[in-house]
């Protein structure tokens, strides 16, 4: 699928609103292009996705929906605020919308999708998570399957997504079956990094662009941090 563009012909970009990450993307990430936010525990791919959802309506006037299998929408949105994000007001203006299915039925999630990005011209999506939804399919091919028929079904709507894929602590992949990173367009990992060999103390959260098509991006493992306004990446500094 050819990337969109804008009149002046230059390939049209989503921006993420996450200090420094839009560097390392050359500018941002792709119009429409689906994107594995894969990390282990604790290495902040929730709060990443609920950032770019909220600073894609209030910064870029991009309407959002945040899928969410686990956690509650309202413990989200009280969690989120000690970031100082209204998520409330932007719900109100129907600038963000949350979908947390009780039904695991892929075609029925599917459309309710569709409808509600349809409903509200939602520009970004969250899926939070692939992996637990995944685990509710049949098999490894169903999962595989089921991410293509979503990619397909969003491309449609111009919408770019984020798709969090929960990994163990130094896997070699970056899915669960290790084949959906072949699928998407791109896959950003998220890392806790020891400060120290033996691997005791003091860790380091960092961020790396595995995979970014459309898009020249840094190959970098670059230090992210949250900050009293969420999380920031550092696209100069290193990670020891």
């Amino acid at each position: 699928m050819a990337s969109a563009k804008t009149k002046d012909g230059a390939d049209k970009r989503t921006k993420t609103g996450i200090g420094g990450l839009d560097k390392l993307l050359d500018g941002g990430i792709p119009h429409s292009n689906l994107v594995l936010l894969s990390g282990s525990c604790g290495t902040g791919k929730s709060t990443l996705g609920m950032q770019f959802i909220y600073q894609g309506a209030v910064k870029y006037n991009e309407p959002g929906i945040y899928l969410t299998f686990e956690e509650q929408p309202e413990k989200i949105i009280r969690e989120m605020a000690n970031f100082g994000w209204d998520i409330e007001a932007q719900v109100r203006k129907k600038k963000i919308s949350f979908i947390a299915p009780e039904i695991y039925k892929f075609e029925e999630l599917r459309r309710e999708i569709s409808d509600e990005i349809d409903r509200i011209g939602a520009k970004r999506l969250v899926i939070d998570s692939f992996t637990l939804l995944s685990s509710y399919l049949k098999s490894d091919y169903e999962a595989r399957r089921a991410l293509t028929q979503l990619d397909r079904e969003i491309k449609k709507f111009e919408c770019t997504t984020l798709a969090i894929s929960d990994i163990k602590e130094g896997s070699e992949t970056f899915s669960m079956t290790g084949y959906e990173e072949f699928i998407v367009d791109g896959v950003i990992v998220l890392r806790l990094t020891s400060n120290v060999p033996e691997g005791i103390g003091a860790y380091t959260r960092s961020l790396f662009i595995r995979k970014m098509r459309g898009t020249h991006h840094s190959l970098e493992s670059v230090p992210m941090e949250f900050n009293q306004s969420g999380i920031e990446v550092y696209p100069s500094a290193k990670v020891f």
